[in-house]
Parts: C-alpha cells; sequence; structure tokens
C-alpha cells in the first residue's frame, strides 16, 4: 500500500495537482485500490489532523502580519533601523536587515516580510541610488528571518506535527536569527563598499531617540508575544490573538492608517489564506496516518541507519535535503509530509526535536530565497519590478551567509538550546 500511495502522491505533484489535493487523492486512492482500510479513516483522520488547539494560532498571525504592513508600523519600524545604522556603508541594507529581524517579532512569515516591509524598503533604497535587483536581494535574504526570530508560523505547525513545545522552538530560534543578519549585514557591507552604495548623512542619538519613541508601540509587540510566554501569562496560541489585537489597536485607533474597506480586505484574505493552510495540514494528517500505519517511518530509519550511524553525516543529509526540497515545494507542506518520517530516526541518533525543528525550518527558509522557484524572489521581483533573471544573479552571493549561519547552527546545536534550557527548564 506504501508503494500505492507515494507513486499515487509523486504523479499529481508532476501533473501540477495543488499539494492539498495531491494529499488527500493519494490517500484515499491508496485506500481504495487495496481496500486495506477503510475510505472513511482519512475523513476522520483529516478532521483529527485539524482540531488543534495550537493550530489556532495560524490564522491570528497571518492577520497580525497583514495589520501590521497596513498599519503603518513597517514605516516607523524602517525609519528606526535607519537612524541606526543608516550610518554604515551600504547603510540602507543594513536598515533593511536590521528592520526584518524586528518585524520578525511580529509576522511570522517570511513572504509577509518580503511583500509588506518589503515595498517600503525596496522603495527608499532605489529612491537613494541604490540597484533595484541588489534592493530586492537584500530583502529576499533578510526576509528569511522572518520564521526564525518568534513568533514563526513554520515553527507552529512543525511543534504540532512533532509534538514538541512551540515556546521552546520560539526561544531556540532568536540566537540563529541574530547570526542569520549579522552575516547578511557583513555581506551587504563588503558589496556596498566594493560598489560605493551611498549611506545615510550620519549617526545622531537624537535621531535614533526620535524615531524609537515614533516606533515604541510597535517595538512593542514581540516585546509582549514573548514575555507573555515566558511569564506564562498566555500561550504562545493566546499570543496570536493578542499579537492580532494589538496590531488591530495600534493601526485603526493609534495611527489611524487602516480603515474598515481595509479591514474587510484583511480579514478576507486572513480567512482564504488560512482556509489553505488547513486544507493542507488536514490532507497531510491523513496521508501521515497512512504512512504510520504502514511502518514507512521506520523503514526509513533502518535504511539512513544501514548506511551511517555517525549524527553529523545524517544532519548533512538532511540539510540537503531539505534545501532541495525548499526550492520547489511550499514549506508547510514538507513539514507535515517529512516530520512522521523523522522523528524514529532523530530519536535514534540521539538528536534533539527543537534544535532540528529550527534547523528544518531555517532550510526551508533559503529554499524560498533560492532559484529557481523561490517564493520570495517571485514576490521581491514582482514588487521591485526587477526580472527575475537579474535577481537570481544579485541573490547568489548571499546563499553564502545564509548557508553559512545554517551550518554554524546544525553543528553548534547550543547556538538553539541555550535560551530554552535557561527559561524553560527547571
Amino acid at each position: 500500500m506504501g508503494s500505492i500511495l507515494m507513486i499515487a502522491f509523486a504523479v499529481m505533484m508532476i501533473l501540477g495537482v495543488p499539494i492539498a489535493v495531491s494529499l488527500g487523492f493519494s490517500t484515499i486512492s491508496a485506500m481504495v485500490i487495496t481496500d486495506k482500510y477503510a475510505a472513511v479513516a482519512a475523513v476522520h483522520r483529516i478532521i483529527s489532523g485539524i482540531d488543534s488547539y495550537i493550530l489556532l494560532a495560524i490564522p491570528f498571525f497571518i492577520l497580525a502580519g497583514q495589520l501590521m504592513n497596513t498599519g503603518g508600523i513597517t514605516k516607523k519600524i524602517f525609519r528606526f533601523a535607519t537612524a541606526l545604522v543608516g550610518h554604515i556603508p551600504g547603510g540602507l541594507g543594513h536598515s533593511n536587515i536590521v528592520a526584518s529581524i524586528i518585524f520578525s517579532g511580529m509576522s511570522g512569515s517570511a513572504v509577509a516580510d518580503a511583500g509588506g516591509l518589503g515595498q517600503v524598503e525596496m522603495q527608499a533604497m532605489t529612491d537613494e541610488g541604490y540597484d533595484a535587483e541588489f534592493s530586492a536581494a537584500v530583502t529576499t535574504a533578510s526576509a528569511t528571518i522572518g520564521p526564525i526570530i518568534p513568533p514563526s508560523i513554520p515553527m507552529v505547525v512543525y511543534g504540532a506535527a512533532a509534538e514538541v513545545s512551540i515556546g521552546a522552538l520560539f526561544l531556540g530560534g532568536f540566537i540563529p536569527g541574530l547570526l542569520l543578519g549579522l552575516m547578511c549585514m557583513v555581506l551587504v557591507y563588503i558589496i556596498s563598499v566594493k560598489r560605493g552604495y551611498p549611506t545615510t548623512k550620519g549617526f545622531y542619538f537624537r535621531e535614533v531617540w526620535k524615531t524609537f519613541k515614533d516606533a515604541f508601540l510597535a517595538l512593542l509587540t514581540p516585546v509582549i508575544i514573548i514575555g507573555g510566554i515566558l511569564a506564562g501569562i498566555f500561550t504562545p496560541t493566546e499570543a496570536a490573538v493578542i499579537a492580532a489585537v494589538y496590531a488591530f489597536i495600534l493601526g485603526f485607533i493609534v495611527y489611524k492608517e487602516i480603515t474598515p474597506r481595509n479591514l474587510i480586505e484583511m480579514l478576507l484574505n486572513t480567512v482564504v489564506t488560512s482556509a489553505t493552510v488547513v486544507f493542507i495540514i488536514g490532507a497531510a494528517a491523513a496521508f501521515s496516518w497512512v504512512i504510520a500505519m504502514e511502518g514507512i517511518p521506520q523503514r526509513v530509519t533502518e535504511s539512513i541507519l544501514s548506511i551511517t550511524t555517525n549524527p553529523y553525516v545524517i544532519i548533512l543529509l538532511l540539510n540537503i535535503s531539505f534545501l532541495i526540497l525548499g526550492m520547489f515545494m511550499e514549506s508547510l507542506s514538507i513539514l507535515l509530509i517529512t516530520v512522521p518520517f523523522l522523528m524514529p530516526l532523530i530519536a535514534a541518533v540521539g538528536l534533539d526535536p527543537v534544535h532540528l525543528g529550527v534547523m528544518i525550518v531555517l532550510n526551508l527558509m533559503i529554499g524560498l530565497s533560492t532559484p529557481p522557484v523561490g517564493m520570495s524572489l517571485f514576490v521581491c521581483s514582482k514588487v521591485a519590478n526587477v526580472k527575475l533573471e537579474k535577481l537570481y544573479k544579485e541573490i547568489l552571493p548571499f546563499l553564502v551567509p545564509l548557508i553559512g549561519a545554517l551550518l554554524i547552527i546544525s553543528y553548534f546545536p547550543d547556538t538553539v538550546l541555550m535560551l530554552p534550557r535557561l527559561f524553560l527548564e527547571k
């Protein structure tokens, strides 16, 4: 039955059928053809797969990201970042990255960062004389940080699939996210000095203080989200609701940049996006149940362990596999399909599931920035009005710091596990 399931799924994907339909159709087809399980079991698994309190966080984080992009929050954050690091050679490139680090604590989505904050960043950079393709490349690379620094929609999905603490995953992403930003800033500095890109007028504490005060309420968002979780005031799921409500108050009441019409559009977009994600999760739950019942994860584990039991080699193989998958498939689908395969393997070689989760999410986010079909590349290409071919060439140097950070995180687990151990272990 397992072979029929995988063949049907592969055929559907090759034909370009949407991932959720491919998962559901292949599952039911395998059940009907073999008559090994009742097809109604697939329906039960789909329903039970989406009947999760943790997954309620997804629509609220999606809504929070849209509210922040529309409510004037992104512009205030970018102005503060520019006052802080704009005087460094390649100033607005550094501002782009710092703003993405800050905004990462609010949206939880790489594509939301690229399409929302990215519009502000790329326009400002091109107005100051930066090449449009360089501006788009910096924005694409910096958006990778979005789902690494909490909150993170992919980490919520991974945590639900692997039954791992969402709070631990969120904390585990802090240091890797900052490392990513720092390494990208080093590359921006080198390229900017070589090409003679401009800086802002200089570092002035008065300007930093002014923009900080202007953006203060927006900057409180990650403090409220993470502080509330660590203090035990609310759960990660409740934090998503708090983030959405807080973003609504800022955009609609305080800054007055969200109109009732904007709000209706954002709610509709949130419903459509959330429904798509939930459809994928439900179909993947049924698919994963059949995989588990057929003992496929155990067989995969045995096959890999027959080749090597060295955890360093296994980490390398996992990185290569997820980088390739991330280039061609949607990240949430990859997580839902592959996590059931991985749990027996990581238990056998002693890998920490929190470390693995952050590592996998980073792999998939790099995939969003990697040619030929990275989603962030398409978004930034469209927003910046840059040909994809030019953006492909410009993004390649940024893959060096991104993959470099990935290797550091992969082989030095304390970069991920330090904060969860410090704050969550008793």
